[in-house]
């Protein structure tokens, strides 16, 4: 007696109908304005239920194969003339998105539409990608920071208008917003954790880092850790994305004149200099890049690193026994957040099917996958609630960590200089802490920055380059 079918094999011979169907629209068996034969006849085909063949139908129609007619049956749809959408990205949003899953499954759902992928200049800026080629993207990715940028230049036009999700985390609408309007989906963001090695605490015995850590308390803990080749703590010192940390922990939440918010940012400048000067904690490691910092931790050779839930991805098929806990702070919990979002550009030939693909990788369908494949955080907060489908990306046994953290999330606009002025604030910080400025003198320059946020001066042209790890 034949037995019923797996759950495997059911999913191949209802793939295999689809599929079959879709190749034959394709080569002109069946005209467009043509009817399929009925669920009966194509469940007796394909050796499949009437039920069966009937969600077999419901795929195609959902792909825009075939429109169903009540009463009537299912109708072949006119073949869409094909299109070529390029992508803009940066070289870290493949990984982060897990972008090559995605636009595979995008393609099954829109066949008509091709996705080619044009990776920004290392350090450039998506501004820059329209002005630069004969082919700009027709949709825009970049982080809040590079989108921040675009509108202190006055090229918010960049990227069309959206309609902000209502579905994300509603400090991610604010970031890609500008004057009352929305220019980009959020799709995924990620807070900057303190990541560190389990077992080099167990053989020190040590107790593992929490919420309540101070900056002296990981000063301490990492004294300890700290022995021959290994050091207790490090991360790439002069990446954007780490260490703002320090100065958006020293301005707090509470309103203060320019003088003031001067003195609190030289003293976060100050604390950060005092931790990576130590050298029984931090190594004098010439590092290029956050990878660097990342392969060394996983080799065993750092006990903490910073590094955000994104810059994770590296780390999920690693074999590493880690964990994660919030950033250690001065006097209230404050860390910083990345997040990657998508707009329609303004000179795209393409409209409904660039904004076919922004819909689809900010909906529920790309965010599933994004959860299940990666350790990128999807915008879409339900997506990222216990219980909401699969993940398969090997997470750090805290890596909900991100949901009691949401409080203490800040990004670059929280800081109290223009978007476009962090290309100087980054060169001030590397003179001071390689003792080229004295603290007085980083003061008076950093006051300047904030003066000329206050007054909405001159703008400085140039920018840091921001990756999104």
């Amino acid at each position: 007696m034949r037995g019923r079918p797996t759950n495997e094999q059911f999913r191949q011979l209802l793939e295999h109908m689809v599929q079959t169907l879709k190749t034959e629209i394709e080569e002109g068996q069946y005209e467009p304005g043509a009817d399929l034969p009925s669920e009966k006849a194509l469940a007796l085909r394909f050796g499949l239920s009437n039920l069966s063949a009937r969600k077999g139908l419901a795929t195609l129609a959902e792909e825009g194969w075939i429109e169903k007619i009540p009463n009537v049956g299912n109708r072949v749809l006119r073949r869409r003339q094909r299109v070529v959408l390029t992508l803009g990205l940066n070289e870290t949003t493949m990984r982060n998105l897990g972008l090559v899953r995605l636009l595979e499954d995008f393609g099954r759902l829109y066949p008509w539409i091709e996705v080619k992928v044009k990776t920004y200049a290392s350090g450039g800026e998506p501004g820059r990608a329209e002005a630069k080629t004969d082919n700009p993207p027709d949709v825009y990715t970049m982080n809040s920071l590079q989108f921040r940028q675009l509108c202190e230049l006055g090229k918010e036009s960049l990227v069309e208008p959206l309609d902000a999700h209502p579905g994300v985390f509603p400090l991610l609408n604010e970031d890609y917003t500008f004057r009352g309007v929305c220019r980009l989906r959020p799709l995924i963001f990620a807070p900057v954790v303190l990541c560190y090695n389990k077992r080099h605490f167990r053989e020190k015995g040590l107790t593992e880092p929490n919420g309540s850590w101070t900056w002296d308390d990981l000063t301490a803990c990492a004294e300890q850790l700290t022995e021959g080749e290994r050091y207790g703590f490090c991360f790439h010192l002069p990446d954007v994305n780490r260490w703002p940390i320090f100065l958006l922990q020293s301005l707090g939440d509470s309103g203060a004149d320019a003088e003031a918010k001067t003195a609190r940012l030289t003293e976060g400048a100050k604390l950060c200099k005092r931790i990576v000067g130590n050298r029984r904690v931090f190594p004098t490691y010439m590092s290029e890049s956050n990878g660097d910092i990342e392969q060394m931790f996983l080799e065993g050779r750092l006990s903490m690193v910073l590094a955000s839930y994104m810059a994770m991805n590296e780390w999920k098929d690693a074999g590493l026994e880690y964990d994660i806990s919030p950033v250690p702070f001065l006097t209230e919990p404050r860390t910083l957040y990345i997040s990657t979002g998508a707009g329609v550009a303004r000179t795209t030939a393409h409209p409904e099917e660039a904004r076919l693909l922004i819909d689809y990788l900010a909906g529920e369908r790309a965010q599933a996958l994004i959860r299940e494949h990666t350790l990128s955080i999807p915008a879409m907060q339900r997506t990222g609630q216990p219980g909401w489908g699969r993940q398969t990306a090997n997470p750090p046994d805290r890596y909900g960590l991100y949901r009691e953290m949401m409080f203490s999330c800040r990004t670059h606009r929280h800081l109290p200089v223009q978007p476009t002025s962090m290309g100087k604030l980054a060169g001030l910080m590397k003179a001071f802490w390689a003792n080229m400025i004295s603290e007085e003198e980083l003061g008076d320059r950093i006051g300047v920055l904030v003066r000329e946020a206050e007054l909405h001066g001159t703008h400085d042209r140039g920018s840091p380059n921001v990756q999104l790890e």
